[in-house]
């Protein structure tokens, strides 16, 4: 959804992931599956946490873990978008 809207952006591409998940993810995790470099990842990380729009969730071991902060009622509206817009597609693609 932001992917297409933003094209290549990696703060699209992390913010998906974290709207389609009901799960948090470690910065790596982060990297690997949205496929944006760590690095980029550890610059625009500090901003999305600044802003509310993600949080920690726990700590393991070294890994910190974050996900998508439902409190916000932005989030918590995109959250609902998404999961909606992933419930018609499915549904799409079972009628066609």
């Amino acid at each position: 959804m932001f992917s297409d809207v933003f094209h290549d952006s990696s703060v699209a591409r992390i913010l998906d992931l974290l709207a389609m998940s009901s799960r948090d993810f470690s910065l790596t995790e982060l990297s690997e599956e949205c496929g944006v470099s760590y690095r980029t990842i550890q610059r625009i990380f500090p901003l999305l946490v600044q802003k509310e729009i993600v949080v920690k969730t726990r700590q393991i071991g070294k890994a910190t873990m974050y996900s998508l902060n439902l409190e916000h009622p932005k989030m918590k509206e995109l959250h609902r978008i998404m999961a909606d817009s992933a419930i018609d597609n499915a549904h799409h693609i079972a009628y066609s």
